[in-house]
């Protein structure tokens, strides 16, 4: 350990978290109840809570990569739907520019920038519906794909939208038409 202080996630993050599993009906188990009873949206609490609730679930399921690109896809329809979303993306696309800005990850993550990382959009080409992302945050990347998709997707303007990796995790490629 470096002395450093542990990152921390904002509220909303866990509970749109929490929320998204209950709407999949995804079985976090026995202590999610524990992890969620004193959540406070308003709050910041150690990323460490955070990938315990992960772990509750990707203990629950064997194929665990396509639960949690549900997840991320679920959690940014309910940030558009249910919370500010819809007052700050009118496109889609929009979304790459808000996630990967200064509004976007860093909202709901603090810490060392070390520890925390960043999400950079390394190209952006909206006539070919092409975008790359450098992810070296601590979440897990099939969330945020999931959350990229959920993203682009919500505001209804685009009919496609695909995340992939072409073999360096860190690197997302995002199409979207």
């Amino acid at each position: 350990m470096t002395g450093e202080p542990e990152p921390l996630v904002h509220g909303t993050l866990m509970a749109g978290f929490a929320q998204a599993c209950i709407n999949l009906n995804i079985v976090a188990g026995p202590g999610a109840a524990e992890l969620l009873a004193d959540l406070d949206v308003e709050r910041w609490y150690p990323l460490s809570r955070w990938f315990a609730l992960e772990q509750m679930i990707g203990a629950t399921y064997q194929h665990i990569d396509p639960i949690r690109l549900k997840l991320g896809i679920e959690m940014m329809s309910l940030w558009y739907h249910r919370g500010p979303g819809h007052d700050i993306i009118r496109r889609g696309a929009d979304f790459l520019h808000f996630q990967t800005g200064s509004t976007g990850i860093i909202s709901v993550i603090r810490g060392p920038r070390e520890l925390v990382g960043s999400f950079d959009l390394r190209e952006f080409d909206a006539a070919a519906g092409r975008a790359v992302i450098h992810s070296t945050t601590p979440f897990h990347r099939k969330i945020e794909s999931g959350v990229l998709i959920g993203g682009l997707l919500a505001p209804g303007d685009l009919d496609y939208v695909d995340v992939h990796d072409d073999g360096d995790p860190d690197l997302l490629i995002v199409e979207f038409h």
